[in-house]
């Protein structure tokens, strides 16, 4: 019996209710201002494949009977054992194409933390910190997923924000 592929080569998922459907994640975006009123943002390095080594906003799938904002400050917890709060909507990421695991539709919030809180890497997190914006956003390519893009629209939500 031959295994069955989707358009882009990956093996179809189980069905549920006999419908075809994507996995949920939920990814955290964390910006931190810094006294000279730029910017940090917190990044992972992936401790494992896909993207193993590559830099990624701390998340991941979110749990069974588990609400996908629940599941965002979990994985901030548990990745970077920070705790998350006032969280807001950036976007949901859902083009079929962004995991080469299958298609994963992911929730992303924008999240703070303390401004003194200090992330130590765990779980499936190789390393975590805050970088310089500035920096990161000459290194896109080193973001995995379709974080690079998630990235602007996060940074388009903040200036938003500061415009009110």
């Amino acid at each position: 019996m031959s295994v069955q592929l989707d358009q882009f080569g990956r093996k179809f998922p189980a069905r549920a209710h006999g419908n075809l459907t994507p996995s949920v994640a939920a990814d955290a975006v964390v910006f931190r201002k810094r006294q000279d009123g730029q910017y940090d943002v917190l990044l992972i390095i992936r401790g494992g494949n896909p993207y193993k080594d590559h830099y990624a906003f701390p998340g991941g799938f979110v749990d069974y009977n588990e609400d996908p904002l629940q599941g965002c400050l979990r994985e901030l917890q548990e990745e970077c054992g920070l705790i998350g709060k006032n969280p807001s909507l950036i976007t949901v990421a859902g083009d079929p194409r962004r995991d080469p695991r299958g298609h994963v539709v992911s929730i992303v919030y924008r999240i703070d933390v303390d401004e003194d809180a200090v992330p130590i890497a765990n779980d499936d997190a190789k390393h975590a910190q805050f970088y310089p914006l500035a920096e990161v956003l000459t290194w896109l390519d080193r973001l995995a997923f379709d974080h690079a893009d998630i990235l602007r629209q996060a940074i388009r939500s903040l200036e938003n924000d500061a415009r009110i």
